[in-house]
């Protein structure tokens, strides 16, 4: 499977909590652009991201995973019940 790893490092300026929320909500939407952008041919695509500044800092961000890696976890993701049918 193929990685492609993409990274923004901020070092030496003091954001506040609400400041680091917000950039990463915006390199989550510029991830997805740049994707789209670039022409990247997606089967099935799953994108993950968070700002909890509580859970891991390497999870910060976006991931997004394609082809049977999505629909393992997408399945995981259903099974432990965070969706539901309407």
């Amino acid at each position: 499977m193929a990685r492609s790893e993409f990274r923004f490092v901020v070092d030496g300026v003091d954001l506040t909590t609400e400041q680091q929320n917000l950039i990463a909500g915006e390199i989550q939407k510029a991830g997805l652009s740049a994707l789209s952008t670039a022409g990247a041919k997606l089967a099935n695509p799953l994108a993950l991201g968070h700002s909890n500044l509580k859970l891991r800092p390497e999870w910060r961000g976006l991931w997004v995973l394609d082809g049977l890696g999505a629909e393992d976890l997408g399945q995981k993701i259903n099974d432990i019940g965070f969706w539901m049918e309407r």
